[in-house]
C-alpha cells in the first residue's frame, strides 16, 4: 500500500492448504492467454526445447544479483550494488506453486532488513497476486525479474510478448536456442513500458537469461539499463548459486507461517492507514506495528531455517528506520483531516487559469503527484483505470501535478496522463509541503477532506469506497 518509501516498498499469494485468503483477494489476476503480440513462430520453434518452470515443493534457489552503476561521461566512479534473492516452492496447488520470494540487500558488505513476497506461479510463470503484495512489489522487481514470464507451453513461440505487469510494462522476447551453458537455452528480451513511465524518465532496459529446461529455472540474467536523464548505465548480472531440497514436511509447516504473514500484512495495512486516520495517536500506532511483528517472530521456527524468521525481523527494522516518513504523514494528516481544503488560483495542463471554486463541485477525489518519483507517475495509470460503473459513478476526480518545472510537468502529462483533469500545483507545495508523492484524498460536497491516502495502490478502492457513500 505503501511503496513510495522503504518501509512501503517491502514485496513478497487464495487459498489451500493451510493458506487461506479471501476470495477477492485473488481478483488481480495475470492475464493467462492472449499474448499481446505474436512476434514470430520460426519453422524451427518446434524442434526447440519448451520452456516451462517445474518448481517442485521444498525446493530452494538461491542467485546473486550485482548491478554496477556508472556514468560513460566519468563524472563519478562505478557504484556496486549487491543483493541475494531467494526462492521457495512451499506448496503446489494444480498447475501453480506458492513461491516465497526473499531479497536481501548487501550494504558496506552487511545484510540490510530482508523483504519477502509470496506469488502463485504457473509452469509458464504467469503470477496471481494477492491484495496484500499488489502495493509491496516495487521494490521486489529485481527478484521477480529472475521469474520471467515464458510462452504458454501450449505452443513454443521462437518469440513472445509477456502479458503487461501491474505497472504496464511488458518484455519482448525472442528465444535463441542452446548457449553456450551446456543444456542450457538463451532468450533475449527488450522492456517496453506502455504507461509512459519509462519514457518521462528516459529508461531503456534490454538482456537475455539462460534458462535450464531440464531443471526448469533460471540459471543467469543480464540486464543493460541506460537512464538518459540521469546520465548513467547500469550493468545487472545475477546467477545462480546453489540450490537446495526441504522435506515436504518442512515446506508444509512454511506454508502455514505463510497464511500468518499475509495476515500480519494485512493487520499491518490498516495499523498504516490509522497514521492517516488518527494521526494524534501516532506513537501508540507505532508501538503496535512492531508489537505485530515481535508477536508474528514469535510463531515462527526459527531453528527450523524458516524464512520467516528473517522477514519479520526484517519487518521490524524497517518500521524502525522509516519512523520519520510516519510522522510526515502524520503532520499531513493532522493539517487536513476534516478541515476544508485550501482553495487555489492555478493553470491546467493547457496554460488556462481555473479556480477551486469552479472544479470543486460535489464529491472529489484529488490526486498530488510528481514527476520526480516513478510512483508518482505510476498512480496516472492506477487513476485511468479506476472502475467506471454507470450505477455507481465515480465523482470528478482532479490531479495535481507539484513539480515546479512546468515543461517536466506538461511534458509527463502529456506522456502519462491522458484522459485526466490535471493542474499544475506546483506553487501548492510552498504551502501544503507535502513530503512523498503520491497522496491521494476525498472532498466531501463542501470540500472538506474526509480520507486521506499515501503511498500507490493499483486501484484506490478505498478512496473509491468513500467517495461513492459521500456522494449518496
Amino acid at each position: 500500500m505503501y511503496p513510495s518509501c522503504g518501509l512501503f516498498q517491502p514485496l513478497t499469494i487464495h487459498s489451500f492448504g493451510g493458506v487461506l485468503y479471501p476470495t477477492q483477494a485473488m481478483s488481480r489476476v495475470w492475464p493467462m492467454v492472449a499474448l499481446s503480440t505474436l512476434l514470430a513462430c520460426g519453422p524451427s520453434a518446434a524442434a526447440q526445447q519448451e520452456l516451462r518452470y517445474r518448481f517442485e515443493v521444498g525446493q530452494q534457489f538461491m542467485y546473486e544479483r550485482k548491478a554496477v552503476v556508472s556514468s560513460p561521461a566519468g563524472a563519478a566512479p562505478p557504484q556496486t550494488q549487491t543483493e541475494q534473492v531467494e526462492a521457495w516452492c512451499l506448496q503446489r496447488v494444480g498447475h501453480e506453486a506458492l513461491v516465497l520470494l526473499v531479497l536481501t540487500p548487501r550494504i558496506a558488505g552487511r545484510a540490510a532488513p530482508a523483504r519477502g513476497a509470496l506469488l502463485y506461479l504457473d509452469e509458464s510463470g504467469r503470477r496471481r497476486i494477492p491484495d496484500e503484495s499488489t502495493t509491496r512489489l516495487g521494490s521486489l522487481d529485481s527478484a521477480l525479474e529472475l521469474l520471467p514470464m515464458l510462452p504458454l507451453v501450449v505452443q513454443h513461440l521462437s518469440a513472445w510478448s509477456t502479458p503487461h505487469d501491474l505497472y504496464g510494462r511488458q518484455w519482448r522476447c525472442t528465444d535463441r536456442g542452446a548457449d553456450r551453458a551446456p543444456g542450457q537455452v538463451r532468450v533475449d528480451f527488450a522492456e517496453e513500458d506502455a504507461s509512459g513511465v519509462a519514457e518521462v524518465l528516459g529508461q531503456t532496459r534490454s538482456g537475455h537469461f539462460r534458462f535450464d529446461p531440464a531443471g526448469g529455472y533460471v540459471t543467469h540474467l543480464q540486464i543493460q539499463e541506460e537512464n538518459r536523464l540521469a546520465q548513467t548505465q547500469t550493468l545487472v548480472v545475477a546467477a545462480l548459486r546453489s540450490t537446495a531440497r526441504h522435506t515436504p514436511a518442512w515446506a508444509a509447516r512454511r506454508a502455514e507461517e505463510a497464511d500468518r504473514f499475509l495476515r500480519a500484512l494485512r493487520h499491518e495495512d490498516r495499523l498504516l492507514g490509522e497514521v492517516a486516520n488518527r494521526p494524534d495517536e501516532l506513537s501508540q500506532t507505532v508501538a503496535e506495528l512492531d508489537r505485530l511483528w515481535a508477536t508474528f517472530a514469535s510463531d515462527v521456527e526459527a531453528q527450523a531455517a524458516s524464512p520467516f524468521a528473517a522477514l519479520a525481523e526484517g519487518r521490524r527494522q524497517q518500521l524502525a528506520a522509516d519512523a520519520d516518513v510516519l510522522r510526515a504523514r502524520a503532520a499531513v494528516a493532522q493539517r487536513w483531516l476534516n478541515r476544508p481544503a485550501r482553495p487555489w488560483s492555478l493553470q491546467d495542463a493547457g496554460g488556462q487559469t481555473v479556480t477551486s471554486e469552479a472544479l470543486r463541485r460535489g464529491v472529489i477525489i484529488e490526486c498530488f503527484w510528481s514527476a520526480e518519483s516513478v510512483w508518482g507517475l505510476r498512480v496516472l495509470q492506477s487513476l485511468r483505470r479506476l472502475p467506471r460503473d454507470p450505477v455507481r459513478p465515480l465523482p470528478r476526480l482532479i490531479s495535481y501535478n507539484m513539480d515546479f518545472n512546468i515543461a517536466v510537468a506538461r511534458r509527463a502529462i502529456e506522456r502519462c496522463g491522458e484522459g485526466l483533469t490535471h493542474i499544475l500545483g506546483g506553487p501548492l507545495q510552498d504551502v501544503e509541503e507535502l513530503p512523498e508523492f503520491p497522496v491521494v484524498r476525498v472532498l466531501d460536497p463542501r470540500g472538506v477532506v474526509r480520507g486521506i491516502w499515501f503511498g500507490w495502490e493499483p486501484d484506490y478502492a478505498a478512496a473509491c469506497e468513500l467517495a461513492r457513500q459521500l456522494a449518496r
